[in-house]
């Protein structure tokens, strides 16, 4: 997604996505941590978004930097998070950013992973990635999953959701290219007002990859991870072949 479609998506994101539990997700996170070892410290979020995620990990006593390509998702993190909170948000690319600092963990949700889709872009994110993890430090992400888009290729979609004050319309339009291990999302959305009852029309452009395991340990380990667990998404569940989304914890080495 490029960044002029963050200015539109910004403002109905998290009407969108409202019944996402975003609190049981950086739970699962926080144990998959603590399994591996790690107690609650500093946690920097790749791709925060407008910082959901980052409030339940702050919540769950980590010390919490956001990161996102978008100004004006910083924006609303900041306006959504209680200065007590201790979160600290930052404004940049995933393979670009740069922080005077190293991280016990770091981790990327909602697959910021898959919108690395230009040639060589994932590779540049773990390797920054790599640049703010201490030794020994964990890498938590998720991913489209590419065994389960081809089994079960993306199809035609529509979503809506209202709040009292707008209804958001949003009808995704993906086109398949397998050669490329991609996928192109043409959206439609429309925005009423339910006030004014005024209304209009946004189209935004996604691109998203997909990967499959052995490529993806390859282009971790180049950049300094060992692979020391998968799952099917944010669950306990195996990453099988009809999985569309996977999740992967890496260790700095």
């Amino acid at each position: 997604m490029s960044a002029p479609s963050f200015v539109h998506y910004a403002r109905y994101y998290d009407l969108l996505n409202r019944g996402k539990d975003y609190a049981a997700e950086a739970g699962f996170v926080d144990g998959r941590l603590r399994r591996s070892g790690l107690a609650p410290g500093t946690l920097l979020d790749i791709g925060c978004g407008t910082g959901a995620h980052a409030r339940e990990f702050a919540a769950l006593g980590w010390k919490v930097t956001g990161v996102d390509l978008s100004a004006d998702m910083i924006a609303l993190a900041q306006s959504k998070t209680a200065t007590a909170s201790g979160i600290g948000y930052a404004t940049g690319a995933a393979a670009e950013f740069q922080l005077e600092c190293r991280f016990a963990a770091v981790v990327s949700l909602f697959h910021v992973v898959s919108y690395q889709a230009a040639d060589g872009e994932v590779g540049r994110m773990f390797a920054n990635v790599r640049r703010h993890l201490g030794a020994g430090g964990l890498f938590v992400f998720d991913f489209w999953h590419g065994p389960g888009v081809l089994a079960d290729p993306p199809a035609e979609r529509v979503r809506r959701a209202e709040d009292g004050r707008i209804r958001v319309t949003r009808i995704a339009k993906p086109v398949h290219r397998a050669d490329e291990c991609r996928v192109d999302v043409n959206y439609e959305v429309g925005i009423e007002d339910l006030v004014t009852g005024t209304a209009e029309r946004i189209e935004e452009f996604h691109r998203l990859r997909y990967f499959f395991l052995p490529e993806l340990a390859a282009l971790l380990a180049q950049a300094g991870f060992v692979i020391e667990g998968t799952q099917a998404g944010l669950s306990d569940e195996v990453l099988t072949a009809q999985a569309w989304y996977g999740l992967v914890v890496a260790r700095a080495v």
